[in-house]
């Protein structure tokens, strides 16, 4: 039996080939071989794969990356387009009588509103933050249009409070008078009030009580514009820059505004 041992451990002696850290000859059979090329090719194919992936991973990010800044850029520049501050009526609206008051003697009525550029606006005096606001601005609209040459005769702001339980006539033209002293002020009954309101698409409504003689008016924030002949002319919505509504005005006043002063009474 010795022999036969001996010869069994010389042949393992004398075998050949790698061999992996369990002391295995890959070299036993031709599968263990195949298989141990597979294995490099397939690793040597994952570290290439890798950074093929990581690659593309960076590009794709890139991309939509590029794609979402080119989408904001545009959204950006479309908002920076602001429509025009003065919208003019295509087709212009006479506008029927109606009888205000501009302070406790004076009548106020479409007769007021010939031979002037009126700018209106509707409130009332207990508003918080609107009315003065646009008071304000139309405040700066009007220099902005006398510095362009147009005679400060030829324009006109009136303030319409559709809130006369509370604001009174000569209140009103304080208050306004604050703004600027050519400002003019009005109000008048709930019926002479909507009958205007509705021709100029101006809403208002008075809000409940909170308590007694306090509550809110819900009114429109737009400003109308009527031309020399009590024609609905146009409108202005905020937000909007003085400067702005002073060059188109300008603009419109000098194409059709003289021919409307010159026809008037």
């Amino acid at each position: 039996m010795l022999p036969e041992i001996s010869t069994i451990a010389v042949s393992a002696e004398a075998r050949s080939g790698p061999v992996d850290e369990g002391a295995v000859l890959l070299s036993d059979c031709p599968w263990s071989n195949a298989g141990a090329s597979l294995g490099v090719r397939a690793i040597s194919r994952d570290k290439v794969m890798m950074p093929v992936l990581a690659v593309a991973a960076v590009v794709g990010v890139v991309l939509a990356a590029s794609g979402y800044w080119t989408l904001w850029q545009s959204q950006k520049a479309s908002s920076d387009v602001l429509p025009p501050a003065l919208i003019t009526l295509p087709e212009r609206r006479p506008l029927a009588e109606f009888i205000l008051v501009d302070d406790e003697k004076g009548v106020f009525d479409l007769k007021s509103l010939e031979s002037h550029w009126s700018f209106i606006f509707f409130g009332f005096m207990y508003c918080p933050d609107i009315c003065p606001t646009t008071l304000y601005d139309l405040s700066h609209v009007k220099r902005e249009i006398v510095a362009r040459g147009i005679s400060d005769t030829d324009v006109q702001f009136v303030f319409i409070s559709v809130d006369p339980a509370r604001d009174k006539a000569a209140q009103i033209a304080r208050y306004v008078q604050y703004f600027d002293p050519s400002f003019l002020g009005a109000t008048g009954s709930l019926g002479q009030l909507t009958n205007l309101t509705r021709q100029l698409g101006a809403p208002f409504r008075a809000e409940p009580e909170t308590a007694e003689n306090v509550y809110s008016v819900t009114h429109s924030s737009a400003i109308y514009l009527v031309d020399p002949l009590g024609q609905y002319a146009g409108i202005i919505n905020p937000p909007f820059e003085a400067a702005d509504v002073a060059e188109q005005f300008s603009t419109l006043f000098h194409t059709s505004g003289a021919q409307a002063i010159a026809q008037r009474p």
